[in-house]
């Protein structure tokens, strides 16, 4: 069967660049760039495969699939081969989005549908709560990102202003600080290619532009 390209609702690029794997109708679909031939690394009707995502190191694909009735974290080959390592998220059950793997292929960010970020290390598999936002609304994300030594966690929360601020969490103290000023409202944050800089975008006029459903 054919997938036009409006089916596709992720992709992740391979480190390579050779491949790349799509999210279309609950599959992972592994298509070439150049030459090749595509593969569906999944093959389970009925089972919503989704969010696909490259370790670095390329040996992994993670993704989140409902198998078991409740989402969980998979972990397959690239090649759809051997094995699949499943991670349960624990309870309440929840929607989970954008696995974010760290620069060392060992532990993966997500966020989940009541507002919470969360890490999971691959050698002590059990999710941890880094943090949760304050206001749900479509426009705002905690969007995280790695530090280039994968000890730090950066994103941005909203503050009972509706202003977003940057966070950086430690993985070594399991604790999260504040670093801008919440007098602006920060999003993006990242860090740069040495970890000594954090770049972020940020308003001084945002106004009141914040609500959602409360308009």
């Amino acid at each position: 069967a054919t997938v036009e390209p409006q089916e596709v609702l992720h992709e992740a690029i391979s480190p390579s660049g050779r491949r790349v794997v799509l999210e279309a109708h609950g599959e992972l679909l592994s298509v070439p760039a150049e030459k090749g031939d595509a593969r569906n690394l999944t093959r389970s009707p009925g089972v919503a495969d989704r969010d696909p995502a490259f370790s670095p190191d390329g040996k992994w694909v993670a993704s989140f699939s409902d198998e078991s009735g409740e989402y969980a974290l998979h972990l397959r080959a690239p090649d759809g081969l051997g094995a699949v390592r499943k991670i349960d998220l624990g309870t309440p059950p929840s929607f989970f989005y954008g696995p974010v793997w760290s620069p060392d292929s060992k532990k993966i960010a997500f966020t989940d549908k009541r507002l919470n970020l969360w890490l999971v290390d691959l050698d002590r598999p059990v999710p941890l709560k880094v943090d949760t936002d304050l206001f749900d609304t479509p426009l705002s994300s905690l969007d995280p990102a790695w530090s280039p030594d994968s000890r730090w966690l950066v994103y941005t929360k909203q503050l009972r202003s509706y202003l977003h601020a940057a966070f950086v969490y430690s993985l070594e103290e399991k604790r999260a600080h504040q670093v801008t000023d919440g007098l602006s409202d920060a999003i993006g944050a990242r860090f740069d290619a040495g970890g000594k800089t954090l770049f972020f975008a940020a308003s001084t006029d945002t106004a009141l532009a914040q609500g959602w459903l409360d308009m």
